[in-house]
């Protein structure tokens, strides 16, 4: 009978481990290591929008909340097309722990670039580069398809 009554404690105190375990870290009484933060993927972080209309290319990037693209690393080469003169708008100053003392955009950015003709099969090639605090991602080049136009 002795031995009966250790197996019965045994049998309704395991169930309950994985609970009390449960209930310990979210009380914070565990050891448990600190959970790893989480980053947006990068098309996620910088979501990337044209439209060609009006004998120009608009290109908006919506940046998520804490992340930023670097002013120096954005740059556009056409292939097959002829692109105006466009300018960057002037960015916030940034301190950055891989690039020092940069410009950076949040929140968006908003290209307007002027085409003065494009081939059949003419493209523009749009660099860029954004970070996070604890994350730098790699330059991304996204490869955008023009309509055929030629200049007025």
């Amino acid at each position: 009978m002795l031995l009966r009554i250790p197996a019965l404690l045994l049998a309704f105190t395991l169930p309950l481990a994985p609970a009390q375990a449960g209930l310990l870290e979210r009380l914070g009484l565990t050891k448990a290591a600190p959970a790893a933060p989480s980053f947006l993927p990068v098309e996620q972080a910088f979501v990337v929008s044209h439209r060609q209309a009006d004998g120009r290319l608009t290109l908006t990037v919506d940046i998520a909340p804490g992340y930023y693209l670097y002013r120096h690393r954005l740059a556009l080469s056409a292939e097959q097309a002829e692109l105006g003169d466009w300018t960057l708008p002037e960015g916030r100053p940034h301190q950055d722990e891989y690039f020092g003392q940069s410009q950076v955009y949040h929140q968006e950015l908003r290209l307007q670039v002027p085409l003065r003709s494009t081939g059949d099969v003419g493209r523009v090639e749009f660099r860029y580069q954004g970070c996070t605090t604890g994350l730098c991602y790699p330059p991304q080049v996204l490869t955008i398809a023009l309509d055929a136009t030629t200049a007025d």
